[in-house]
Formats: C-alpha cells, structure tokens, sequence
C-alpha cells in the first residue's frame, strides 16, 4: 500500500519525536524534502503525493541516523546561513544562528570604514565551511577576503561554497594557521574569527549531537578555551589598516575575559562585548584608532 507524503511526514515525525528529536517535524520535513528534491514549502502543495516504494527505501535510513543523533544539516549536506544555502560535511562545524550575528557586525563595520580609496578588504580566520567568507562577500558586493584554513578537508568544503556562490574572484583561500598565511598579504580593513572555544575539559559535557559528530578540532579551545584568541592576537597587529576591526565570536562565560586580552593588547583601541539575539554576550569587537597604523598600511600598499 502506497503512503501519502502527508502521512511519510507524520510517521517520520512521530519516530523523530519518540528518539527525543527535539525539532522532529522540522526534521522530518527537511529529510522528505531533500529525498524528493523538494523545498519544504512544496510539500505543503504536494501532501496527497504517493511516494514510491525507492523514495521510502532512500528516506528510512536518514531517518535512522537522525534518530541516532546525526545533524540533519550533515545528511541533507546543506545548511542556511545569511539566506544562503552552504554545503556541509563532518569536516567542518555547522553555521550557526548566532554566527549570523558576527558577520552582521563586519558588514556595519565596513559601511563604518573611513573613505579609502581602495575597496575593502577583510579576513576570516578558521574559516571552515567558508560560510563567514561567503555571506560577507555575497552582502558586500566591493569587499574582498582572504579566508585561512588549517584542514585540507574543510578547505575544499569551503571551496565548493565559494563556487556555489560565484565568489571565486573575492573569496580567497589559504591553507594554514590562523594569521600565518596573511603575513604581507595585508592590510585588512575588518578581521573576523569564529575559532574553537570549548575548554578542553568541556568537551565530554557536550551534547552528543556535537561530539559525536562534529570536528572535535573546531571547538576545542585548549584548557581555558581562548589558546585560537592568543595565537590571533599575537598575529593580528600587523595585518591591521588604521580604523580596522576586529571581531570574534567567544563562549558568552569568556567574553570579558578575552576582552581583557584585547585591550591588553591594543590599550588604545574602542574594545566591546556584543550580544547575540538571545541576549548573550557572544562577539568581542575591537576597534583600533583612525591613526594606530598608518604607517604600515602606507608601507604595504607601496611595497
């Protein structure tokens, strides 16, 4: 007996549910749509559709994984960020909300950016699935960025998506870590970094969802979750035009102290802590003066 796409999608939600899914009918839908090629507002339209018996063989085993624990993103292999659809793989971290949120911030600080003559530039550092990379160039349309990546595996990930995007003149990938690779290449008017900010011993109180399957690589932070910070922002000083930002996205519990480590570094630049849409203190932005590094900058630019 044939199945209506109406009832595939509530007795997948029912499994979901009962496996303690806890966005079951969203899942549901995601996988049925990705099955049939489908956008979910076309299975709204489609609800009396027989599916056939090969449509059910391909669905029943990403059902499966999903109520194992597997990210849905990683079985459809795309994820929405900033309105646009990136491709995933376990080689990288999923987009995240809250990383919509940082590159919101660097594109009003580059609308900030004092006149130059020359079009902006911007790097991401860790860039991963590129979707920071992406989004910036994709909403600012004269802006550049050099995104560095230590994983071969996560940087041809990120390729793909530059591609998708049509992004292959203004996306630029580096392999290697963190400011290594933007030594010379500078300067940047906006540095940007969603780098791993676990603490070591936090990583066994993860949710399974994420330790079982995400890069352990990507978010673990060493033993007070800022060792990326220190690296970036010991390599940061010399990649910087004057009035540049910086931005990081951090565990709300250290942003004031990573805060602490930016103005340590830089006494005289404007250092804020942001929050998320949920209230959370979620982006460390450093703002350096007009005049902190024009020097450099003109020696750059003539070199």
């Amino acid at each position: 007996m044939s199945l209506s796409l109406l009832e595939v999608l509530r007795r997948s939600t029912a499994y979901l549910s009962a496996r303690g899914i806890p966005t079951p009918r969203l899942d549901a839908e995601l996988l049925v749509g990705h099955v049939l090629g489908l956008r979910r507002l076309d299975l709204y339209l489609q609800f009396e559709r027989p599916l056939r018996a090969g449509e059910l063989d391909a669905l029943r085993p990403l059902l499966r994984q999903r109520g194992e624990g597997c990210p849905t993103a990683y079985l459809v292999g795309t994820r929405e960020f900033m309105g646009l659809s990136i491709a995933v793989s376990p080689a990288v971290l999923i987009p995240r909300p809250e990383t919509e949120g940082l590159v919101e911030r660097g594109l009003q600080a580059l609308a900030d950016r004092p006149a130059r003559a020359r079009p902006p530039r911007a790097a991401d550092l860790g860039t991963g699935s590129g979707c920071i990379a992406v989004a910036l160039a994709h909403h600012h349309r004269d802006c550049t960025v050099d995104a560095v990546e230590r994983s071969s595996a996560a940087l041809a990930v990120a390729r793909a998506n530059v591609h998708r995007h049509g992004l292959d003149d203004r996306v630029h990938l580096l392999e290697g870590e963190w400011t290594d690779p933007l030594q010379g290449r500078g300067p940047y008017d906006l540095v940007m970094a969603n780098p791993p900010y676990v603490a070591t011993a936090e990583l066994a109180g993860l949710p399974r969802t994420v330790s079982a399957y995400e890069p352990i690589t990507a978010l673990d932070g060493g033993a007070d979750g800022l060792d990326p910070f220190r690296r970036i922002l010991a390599g940061v000083p010399t990649l910087l035009a004057p009035a540049a930002t910086l931005l990081l996205e951090v565990d709300p519990r250290r942003a004031e102290p990573l805060a602490a480590l930016c103005r340590a570094r830089w006494p005289a630049s404007a250092c804020t802590v942001l929050p998320d849409l949920a209230g959370r203190l979620r982006v460390v932005e450093a703002r350096l003066p007009p005049v902190a590094s024009e020097a450099r900058e003109a020696a750059a630019l003539g070199s």
